[in-house]
């Protein structure tokens, strides 16, 4: 049964998880473009290495029917949503990213070069999905446990949840401009 709150988004359950790549072609991998160039210590090595540990496709699979037209893996999409917040990115300048820049493609299990992006949609629809789910803050706590075992919490924030689960926050104007100053700041030490 579709509740209200599903209807509202325009989804049902009738798309069934997509499985992520497991074997990357031989000569248009990203692996051999990218190690060596990139340090190991990495976000984007760690979720190279850890990534189908990470999220694993099996994770979501309660957001998801058996069967149906296949959904954007969401081990690759859980990826894109980590980066995207740790980059600050709108879901737009995310899923660009994930299209052209080889180092998400990597960070995502180290997937061909020519692994087709998705439309911003997508990130609006698994974070809908995963609000409505029993386990909402599945991406975030399964990241902060890596994160504490790895002995990162405490030293730097890691992660905040509520960009990437607040599938309908609007930012307000002392928001943006706050955000806007940081971003200058930044620009300024540099």
């Amino acid at each position: 049964m579709i509740g209200v709150g599903h209807r509202a988004w325009g989804w049902d359950r009738a798309m069934a998880v997509g499985q992520t790549p497991m074997q990357p072609g031989l000569l248009s991998s990203t692996v051999s473009f990218v190690e060596g160039r990139i340090a190991p210590n990495s976000i984007y090595a760690v979720l190279h290495r850890e990534c189908r540990t990470l999220f694993p496709d099996e994770m979501f699979a309660d957001l998801f029917a058996g069967d149906g037209r296949r959904s954007v893996p969401p081990m690759i999409v859980a990826v894109v949503m980590v980066l995207q917040r740790l980059e600050g990115l709108s879901d737009r300048e995310a899923v660009d990213r994930f299209a052209f820049d080889v180092r998400w493609k990597y960070a995502a299990g180290g997937l061909d070069f020519d692994h087709p992006g998705f439309v911003h949609t997508v990130l609006v629809d698994m974070r809908a999905r995963l609000a409505a789910s029993d386990r909402p803050d599945r991406i975030f706590e399964r990241t902060v446990e890596v994160a504490s075992q790895a002995g990162l919490i405490g030293r730097r924030r890691v992660l905040d949840s509520a960009p990437i689960y607040d599938a309908v926050a609007t930012q307000d104007t002392v928001t943006l401009i706050r955000s806007a100053i940081r971003g200058l700041l930044r620009a300024c030490d540099r």
